[in-house]
């Protein structure tokens, strides 16, 4: 079974290569191939996500855990040929593992007797990296990407997915030249400060309005953005968010 973490890690080099040697057409095929795929998408970009993602509570993280274990394994196994067919297409590559998606992988494989110990190590790992509490060193280290991750995510962001189309408007085109240029340390300041605008905005309607149903959206929106952790794609939703509000 093709596994996710692989074929993201796997994906990026990939690019990489045909980068380098200006194989754009076959740089179009692979992204042209992901971006029509909206359940890979969903699962990538939680890849990427849980990457900086912060719970004090031990016994929340673990209840989290439990919930990707349980959700990991019905989204994988729905994406089991798309895997197949994209791991073909990407072809033999040889990667540096990387021990956070090995878990998350290891939470998507079907339980069994066999691979019990597996899952349970699998578990205290993500348990163990979802407490740790990340510095802004390491949020800077883990949200500088590579020129082509760059251009990964930014496709699979979806105002984005028509990139390679020439459909984008000149305002859409300055606004992920922006995004993709931020520096990790800009980042982190700037994904701190669009969040104080947005909750500072949600506050000042909650304050006004005595609309029940608005209430309890706002207050939803405002529990969202608390829990953000910085990243692109993140700083993206925020922008489109604070756009909203004005």
């Amino acid at each position: 079974m093709s596994k996710i973490g692989v074929i993201k890690t796997k994906l990026l080099k990939k690019l990489t290569e045909s980068y380098g040697s200006s194989n754009k057409s076959e740089m179009k095929n692979i992204l042209k191939t992901i971006v029509e795929n909206k359940e890979f998408k969903e699962m990538y970009l939680f890849y990427e996500e849980i990457e900086n993602k912060y719970i004090e509570d031990k016994e929340t993280a673990k209840l989290y855990v439990e919930g990707i274990d349980t959700m990991a394994k019905q989204q994988v196994k729905g994406l089991n040929t798309f895997c197949e067919s994209l791991d073909k297409k990407l072809g033999d590559i040889e990667v540096v593992s990387n021990e956070l998606y090995e878990a998350l992988d290891q939470l998507g494989v079907e339980d069994s007797l066999l691979n019990l110990e597996k899952k349970i190590v699998a578990k205290k790992k993500l348990v163990e990296h979802l407490t740790k509490k990340k510095s802004v060193e390491s949020i800077v280290e883990n949200t500088t990407y590579t020129a082509n991750e760059n251009l990964l995510h930014a496709v699979l962001v979806n105002n984005f997915n028509n990139l390679y189309e020439n459909t984008l408007t000149q305002e859409d085109k300055e606004q992920l030249k922006n995004i993709l240029d931020l520096n990790g340390e800009d980042l982190v300041t700037k994904t701190k400060e669009l969040k104080e605008t947005i909750l500072n905005k949600v506050e000042n309607i909650l304050s006004e309005s005595k609309d029940g149903d608005l209430g309890n959206k706002l207050q939803s929106v405002k529990n969202e953005v608390t829990t953000m952790e910085p990243s692109k794609y993140n700083y993206y939703r925020l922008t489109q968010l604070k756009n909203g509000l004005d």
